[in-house]
């Protein structure tokens, strides 16, 4: 999945630091008006694609999310978190600040 957010350090820290997820950070520049933004790309199952993209939305509503497809990647040090969607909910909504 690519996430491109207006709150991307916020996105970044919860998907690292909060779900364990590697970050694969690029960089890209809209050509029509030559805006840089920070490209984020994860890899998930789709599970974790639907509850993290209702997550990002929940934290930056005109977030673009793109899903892709997955069925290349090799998994070899692929870790799936487990329950990490309702407990970070909860933290979110339960925390002044992130």
């Amino acid at each position: 999945m690519r996430i491109i957010a207006n709150y991307y350090e916020k996105v970044r820290y919860i998907i690292l630091y909060k779900i364990d997820h590697d970050v694969t950070k690029l960089s890209a520049y809209g050509d029509y008006t030559d805006d840089g933004s920070p490209i984020m790309t994860y890899v998930v199952d789709q599970t974790e694609f639907t509850k993290l993209k209702q997550l990002v939305k929940m934290i930056d509503p005109p977030a673009f999310v793109v899903k892709m497809d997955k069925s290349k990647v090799l998994e070899e040090g692929f870790k799936k978190a487990q329950n990490w969607y309702n407990l970070l909910v909860y933290e979110l909504f339960s925390e002044e600040d992130v």
